[in-house]
């Protein structure tokens, strides 16, 4: 038995917006303007996997062209935040001559919940390469059970 439960398991608090984000991220798929970032009301969204393994979790974030120091990487408890600011050389004519625009620019920030608190980041490494940023988070080696019954009067 697990002692972890699914990210994806029907049980975890945020399986049902998972769900509901995968089916607009797979409808807006076949847009090329929607691809890789998705625009919306707070910004420009990177595409992300988060996957679980026997060792602890993989985060893959694209990233394309930016610079290390404009991604802000923190984990609180059991949420991964992941932010920053994607900018593009500003070019000095009005009259650009684009027939198709999709680079995007602005800020972004992704809030992950993760299947267990994370008390110690002094394991977790990120490295960043290639416009990829790839985040091993280990698992807690004494997990904290942290039910408890409640008495009903």
């Amino acid at each position: 038995m697990n002692r972890f439960p699914s990210v994806f398991g029907r049980n975890h608090p945020g399986a049902l917006k998972g769900e509901i984000d995968r089916v607009f991220d797979d409808f807006f798929a076949g847009f090329p303007a929607m691809s890789g970032w998705s625009a919306n009301a707070t910004g420009n969204q990177p595409a992300l996997d988060l996957k679980e393994t026997k060792e602890g979790l993989e985060l893959t974030a694209d990233l394309p062209d930016m610079k290390r120091d404009d991604i802000h990487l923190e984990i609180q408890q059991d949420r991964l935040m992941l932010s920053g600011m994607r900018n593009q050389e500003q070019e000095s004519t009005t009259d650009e001559g684009y027939h198709v625009k999709e680079r995007r620019t602005g800020s972004f920030r992704r809030v992950v919940a993760l299947p267990f608190a994370v008390g110690d980041t002094a394991n977790v490494v990120a490295r960043y390469d290639n416009g990829v940023l790839r985040v091993l988070i280990p698992r807690p080696a004494n997990p904290a059970d942290n039910t408890q019954r409640v008495t009903i009067n």
